[in-house]
């Protein structure tokens, strides 16, 4: 149930590095540069309700011709309960305010996720797993080499747990 934080934080970083859809610079946001997030991160999450912890690592990858960004997440213990899954890369793309991962995934379901320029991470993951944990609210921060996020995961009788995951570029 973890496994789904890390997906969301790193969808978040991915998007940031996707060309958004003509997006409208936001008032309060500077200019986004991906290169700001770019590299190998690790660190770990933990569920809060439980105490179940692992480890996790992510690999930010930016092509500035094609404005992109391949974000390659590797959450391990027994993320969201479901085990430790095999790594698995995602792709943003992004423009000058915004990167967006949005689309579907065999293990992280359907994804909105965005980072702007100040590095606010908000995102949403529906069907994870195959539908095993139908919703993945995530916020967080990345930046100055670290990501900071939150994340709730919704399971399929309605309960929830909270989880964190904290990482440091090294």
């Amino acid at each position: 149930r973890l496994f789904m934080p890390l997906v969301l934080v790193l969808s978040f970083l991915l998007a940031a590095c996707q060309p958004a859809a003509t997006s409208t610079p936001p008032p309060t946001t500077k200019k986004l540069d991906v290169n700001e997030f770019a590299g190998h991160y690790e660190g770990t999450w933990t569920n809060s309700k439980t105490g179940a912890t692992g480890p996790a690592t992510f690999d930010f990858v930016v092509d500035e011709t094609a404005h992109t960004v391949a974000l390659t997440l590797d959450m391990g213990g027994d993320y969201l309960g479901l085990g430790d899954p095999p790594p698995a890369t995602i792709y943003a793309t992004y423009d000058d305010y915004l990167a967006r991962i949005l689309g579907n995934d065999s293990h992280f379901g359907e994804m909105d996720v965005t980072i702007d320029g100040d590095g606010n991470i908000n995102g949403v993951f529906k069907n994870v797993a195959g539908g095993m944990v139908p919703l993945l609210t995530y916020k967080g921060k990345v930046g100055n080499g670290h990501i900071d996020t939150t994340y709730v995961v919704t399971l399929p009788n309605g309960s929830t747990a909270d989880a964190i995951l904290v990482a440091d570029r090294k």
